[in-house]
């Protein structure tokens, strides 16, 4: 089996940045997306050139942050506000068929040709808090990766059920699996490749060692994967972050804790698992 260790959220803040780029120096993490229009793009855009062997991708945004086209060029998601709508108002607005789709396109674009206009390469796609896959805007997804020759998107959901997990998130994680079973896998494209992906159920700071191992363990005895990604989410644990981000109830520094893991590599070793990037699945 080959393993990537992500981090998400690149560029939303400083104090996630220093985490992700210290998980990749000094631990397991090879693989990171980036949020363009994150409050610490340009810093992340920097530590990229800094650190060429760190693979990049595009972290899709539609919810929270700022946008990367002027907000009157995407007025029916903004609403002529400075930042995009909380997740609850745009599902509903998704839902409702209030928002242009167009306007999702060329807001999507911006934020990849921003990471190419930087001359950092993209090796793969995938959504914040798997708005990717929201109703109507995978097809939208599926386009842009296939015109800037993205070759991998992020489109599975296969943690291992625990009950560690709190029960809304095993709600929320159970109805992004049959969505996926049902609608997504329909619509994936030929040219784009698959790959499996953990981390969802037990986000920011839950998942340890064991509840890592125990997925390897359950995906090594399945049908042949031959290439899984874990998704974390490494920081410092600055203060900003855990402030202004509060509500999301992470602790960063756990996670940058577990990729600092001398023990768990030594597991993974134990395994036969090998450590992989996207740019090297090339």
């Amino acid at each position: 089996m080959k393993l990537i260790f992500h981090g998400d959220d690149f560029g939303l803040t400083s104090g996630i940045n220093q985490g992700i780029i210290r998980a990749f120096k000094e631990g397991l993490l090879s693989s990171t997306s980036l949020i363009a229009g994150g409050e610490a793009a340009e810093e992340a855009i920097s530590l990229a050139k800094k650190n060429p062997g760190l693979d990049m991708g595009i972290h899709l945004i539609l919810c929270d942050e700022t946008p990367v086209l002027p907000t009157e060029d995407i007025s029916s998601i903004t609403s002529g506000r400075p930042h995009f709508p909380p997740r609850k108002h745009l599902q509903r607005a998704i839902f409702a068929h209030k928002i242009n789709h167009r306007e999702i396109e060329a807001e999507w674009n911006a934020q990849v040709e921003k990471v190419l206009n930087a001359a950092i390469p993209i090796t793969h796609m995938d959504g914040h808090q798997f708005i990717h896959l929201f109703p109507g805007l995978f097809p939208i997804c599926l386009k842009i990766a296939r015109k800037h020759k993205i070759p991998f998107v992020r489109t599975s959901n296969d943690d291992l059920a625990t009950l560690e997990a709190s029960f809304m998130r095993f709600i929320q994680w159970a109805y992004l699996k049959l969505w996926i079973k049902i609608f997504v896998s329909r619509a994936f494209s030929s040219n784009i490749r698959r790959f499996s992906s953990v981390g969802f159920l037990m986000a920011g700071g839950r998942l340890n060692r064991s509840v890592l191992l125990k997925n390897i363990d359950s995906l090594r005895q399945r049908k042949p994967i031959p290439l899984v990604e874990f998704i974390l989410h490494p920081g410092i644990g600055d203060s900003h972050t855990a402030y202004k981000y509060s509500h999301w109830q992470y602790d960063w520094k756990k996670d940058l804790d577990l990729l600092t893991d001398s023990a768990l590599k030594k597991a993974l070793d134990l395994r036969g698992v090998e450590l992989t990037s996207f740019g090297k699945e090339l």
